[in-house]
Order: C-alpha cells, then sequence, then structure tokens
C-alpha cells in the first residue's frame, strides 16, 4: 500500500458553526456534515440505479445480465428514516465529553483521568432481509470515514467503523479485525504490533480502547451479532463486557445489530450497558402492506426488462405482498426472480402466477420462515432467522444453461426482428422519398412519415403509404389536395412490387417516383 492509497479516503476538517449548545466549539462535531432533516435523509439515503428503455431491445442473453442491478435499488421508508436520526444522536452526543479543545480530553488520552462518559449503545434488531446492513451502511455513505485536523489539534478522527462479530463469537477474532481495518483506514501497522500470537486478549482488548481513544472513534457499529450464540466459554459475556467498556470508560458508542435470534443475548448481557441517553432498541419486523409499501414497490416497478411491459395491478402488488411477507429483500428479488422467468420462457409479462411459481422453485429455503410469518407463528421464526433468500447473480449462474439454450432458440426470431428493423428503416425512407414525389413539401414529409411509423408500426407499406399521404394532405397549411389518380397509381405500384417480389424501392425507382441518389450528381 503507497502513500496516496493510505489517505486517499481521508477528508480535510472543515468546521461548521453548531446550533446546540452541547456541540459549540467541539471541533470532533463541527467537522462532521450538517444534521439532516427528514426530507434531506431521504434524498441522502435513496438510489435508483440507471435504467434505460433501450435495454428491453437487447438479446435475451444479454437482457439477463441487466436485472441483478435492482440490488442496488435503495427506497427510504420511515424507520430508516428513524435509524437515520437516531445514529446522528448516537454519534454526536458520544463526542460531547471528548472535546479535544480541553485539558480534560489529554488527561484522559495519557490514563491519567476518566471522562465522564456520555456515549451511549442502541441495537437494531430484525428479520433476515429486512434490510438492517443495507441501510446502516448507506447511512454511514453518508459521513465521511476518516477527518484529518492539522494544527494545533494534529489529529486524524475515525468518524466510524463497522466490523462483523466473528461466526465463532471470539473476542480475539473481533480485535484482530478492529487492528485490520484501522490498518486499512489509516496506513498503521497495529495488527502487526498488537495482533500477533504473543499478544493476550486482554491485552488486545487494552490495545483496542487506547487506538479507539488516540483516533478518535465517534461510533463502532456490530453487526450479525447473533454469531454470539454459538460460542463456548463465557464468549459472549466476554464480549459483551468488552462493549460496555467502550461505551463506559472509553466513551465511544456502539450500535450493535442482529437478527431475532440476538434478543436473548442482548438483552440479558448488554442491559447494564443501558444509559438514559440511550437510542434505545429498534426492532424491524415485515412492512405492513401500507404507504410505504405502495411507496417502495412503485418506485421498484420502473425496473421492468421485459418486452411486454407489466402495469402493477392491484392483483400483482397483493401478490407479491403474500409470496414475500413483507419482508424487502425477498420482494425484491421476487420481482427479479420473476422477469427471468418471463424473459427465459418467453412470455416476457409478469403475472401473478409467476410470482408464485418462482416462490415455490426458487425461494424454497425460505417457505417454512414465509409460512410461519403468514400463520402468525412468532415463536417459530426464531428457527428460520438466519436464513436468507437466495442470491439473484447465483441463480442466474445456475439458470445460465437454460438461458443459452434459449438464446440459441431465439437467434432466428433476433435475426426476423432485425430484419423487421431494416424494413421499419426502408419504410421510412420508401415513403418520404414518394410523398416528395408527389409535390409535397419535404419537411411536411417527413413530419407525415414519422407519425405514420410510429402510430402504425406494424401495417403493411400499402397501409402505411396511404395513412401518410392522409396525413401530409392534413399537415399542409395551406392544405394542398395531392392527385388521387397519383396516390391510386402509387399504391398499385406497391402491390404488383408485392406480386413480383421486387423490392419496393426499385418499383417505385422504375417507375419515376423515386430518383437514384447518383442521378443528382450526373453532369
Amino acid at each position: 500500500m503507497n502513500e496516496h492509497e493510505n489517505f486517499r479516503n481521508i477528508t480535510q476538517a472543515v468546521y461548521v458553526g453548531q446550533a446546540v449548545v452541547d456541540f459549540q466549539g467541539n471541533p470532533l462535531i463541527e467537522a462532521l456534515p450538517p444534521i439532516m432533516s427528514p426530507e434531506e435523509a431521504y434524498d441522502k439515503l435513496s438510489y435508483y440505479p440507471p435504467f434505460d428503455e433501450k435495454e428491453v431491445l437487447l438479446p435475451t442473453h444479454i437482457r439477463y445480465h441487466a436485472i441483478p442491478r435492482i440490488n442496488q435499488f435503495f427506497q427510504p421508508v420511515m424507520q430508516h428514516l428513524d435509524l437515520e436520526q437516531r445514529f446522528s444522536r448516537l454519534l454526536r452526543h458520544g463526542y460531547v465529553s471528548r472535546n479535544p479543545r480541553l485539558p480534560d480530553y489529554n488527561r484522559a488520552l495519557n490514563g491519567s483521568q476518566d471522562i465522564r462518559s456520555t456515549a451511549s449503545s442502541m441495537t437494531l434488531m430484525g428479520f433476515s432481509g429486512i434490510g438492517k446492513t443495507t441501510v446502516i451502511e448507506r447511512i454511514l455513505s453518508i459521513y465521511p470515514q476518516v477527518i484529518l485536523h492539522e494544527y494545533p489539534l494534529n489529529l486524524v478522527q475515525v468518524v466510524w467503523l463497522k466490523l462483523n462479530c466473528p461466526h465463532d463469537g471470539s473476542l480475539k477474532s473481533l480485535c484482530l479485525d478492529f487492528f485490520l481495518k484501522m490498518d486499512q483506514l489509516l496506513g498503521t501497522n497495529y495488527y502487526e504490533k498488537f495482533g500477533s500470537r504473543r499478544n493476550s486478549i486482554s491485552s488486545m482488548v487494552t490495545r483496542m480502547g487506547q487506538i479507539a481513544r488516540l483516533h478518535c472513534i465517534g461510533a463502532i457499529v456490530i453487526d450479525e451479532i447473533q454469531h454470539l450464540l454459538a460460542t463456548r466459554d463465557n464468549n459472549s459475556e466476554k464480549m459483551m463486557n468488552f462493549f460496555v467498556t467502550l461505551i463506559n470508560e472509553v466513551g465511544v458508542p456502539v450500535l450493535l445489530i442482529g437478527t431475532m435470534r440476538a434478543k436473548a443475548v442482548l438483552q440479558q448481557d448488554f442491559r447494564q450497558a443501558r444509559r438514559g441517553s440511550g437510542q434505545g432498541d429498534m426492532v424491524w419486523q415485515q412492512m405492513k402492506k401500507d404507504d410505504d409499501w405502495e411507496l417502495l414497490i412503485e418506485s421498484l416497478w420502473e425496473y421492468q426488462w421485459i418486452q411486454r411491459r407489466t402495469p402493477l395491478t392491484e392483483e400483482i402488488n397483493q401478490t407479491l405482498y403474500d409470496e414475500s411477507q413483507g419482508i424487502v429483500d425477498i420482494a425484491v428479488k421476487l420481482f427479479a426472480l420473476a422477469q427471468g422467468r418471463a424473459i427465459e420462457t418467453g412470455m416476457e409479462q409478469i403475472t401473478p402466477a409467476a410470482i408464485k411459481q418462482v416462490a415455490k422453485d426458487d425461494l424454497k429455503l425460505v417457505q417454512p420462515m414465509l409460512k410461519a410469518l403468514r400463520d402468525g407463528r412468532t415463536s417459530e421464526l426464531e428457527k428460520y432467522a438466519d436464513i436468507m433468500p437466495m442470491d439473484i447473480e447465483e441463480y442466474l449462474v445456475l439458470r445460465q444453461s437454460k438461458v443459452d439454450l434459449r438464446a440459441t432458440i431465439q437467434k432466428k426470431k433476433e435475426v426476423q426482428a432485425k430484419k423487421r428493423q431494416e424494413k421499419h428503416v426502408t419504410h421510412t425512407e420508401t415513403i418520404m422519398s414518394s410523398l416528395i414525389a408527389l409535390g409535397i413539401d419535404a419537411e411536411i414529409a417527413q413530419r407525415a412519415t414519422t407519425r405514420t411509423i410510429n402510430e402504425h408500426k406494424n401495417s403493411d407499406l400499402p397501409t402505411l403509404m396511404k395513412s401518410a399521404i392522409e396525413c401530409a394532405e392534413l399537415l399542409s397549411q395551406p392544405k394542398v389536395k395531392t392527385s388521387k389518380h397519383a396516390a391510386k397509381v402509387l399504391l398499385t405500384i406497391i402491390e404488383q412490387a408485392k406480386k413480383n417480389k421486387q423490392s419496393n424501392y426499385e418499383a417505385l425507382k422504375q417507375a419515376g417516383y423515386i430518383k437514384s441518389p447518383m442521378d443528382e450528381f450526373a453532369i
């Protein structure tokens, strides 16, 4: 890692005055982005991936690869905005007692004085696939992760750090991950210095606290906290005690995220970390079929790569809700998988039956969880808390052979489509040249041709020609009546060309209605 890579993600501190008295004069808070209103947070958190309607015209096997882009779609709902507000308070209030401009800060840094912590904790629990990790990562992305404060402070502030609870629930593994992440952010060598075998867990924990103080870590987010349930030798208790130490002694706020299985651990071992200023617990269950759901699905529905664009009906909406039970991740995947199936089978349309079929065929693992949700058996849900619906990209790999076979079968259709497109272009040229030959102004001829082609896409040339002549007469100002005899002759030539298997262009050219481009340059 070179020096430039080390500092690529470091933001120079820019200090902004604060309206809240508690935040005034604290550079760690003044360097943060402004506190956002719910409307501003909505705009910042939203992400609508690019969508070009022309992609619908791509070949089947290529179009199929556009579908996973739906994974990037993010539509905030009320609970997301609530979490953003809570995290904003958690972060800022955690810095109130850690002001590097005050003498107490340096004494606490040297270990000669304990700080009176203003840090607190919060927990976020919910079903798998409800969007906990996705939304916290979007919220974190609003904040610069590392801020450089130059003279006279001379410190590097790490605003947030997100770690995953190790699968074995080991505190040592968590410490090693912490050192590694800090090294990646700052170009330091903490992992090498403090992560070797000769360092005990208690030594690592102490070093972790010192580093958190030194770099003014604003908040530590620990995801997948339910992994503590797999621990032995009181690892769960050790790790929870460590979090309590971080909050109470080091002054770093902690946000713990986990599935519903984590509830027992959090309520039992983390209760002592509760503080009066804490942001409380958030429990996210499935979405209700309310305004939030309607907004989400309506926004998502724009992303269709099928050729027969399907309007969002109440029946489809209800089917999607029933089959996903309001679990956002499953709803998005069902929408994507239904499109994949529509393309694969050649139906090119989303139907309630297709949504039900992909739910049955491709989301078998989560069916027990969804059944428990439908039946209201919440006690059963913990069994399925960690089951995740299959990955869309993985699905594409599994279905690729079928797609490739279908692409081969479709090749002939694509060739025919290409011919139709070429025919469309030829029709445009033929109609326009013929209208000009009838004495119609070139600009009106162009407008009449374009309008006719757009309104009668699948019609044959005689029908198009007749419509174009009528349209040109309507557009002519003052109206210029074309010779009915000339128009009739024109249509007769086209009909005769069809019988003789001759191109319309050649037939009209021979009859003198279309001039060869080369004749324009004859001397």
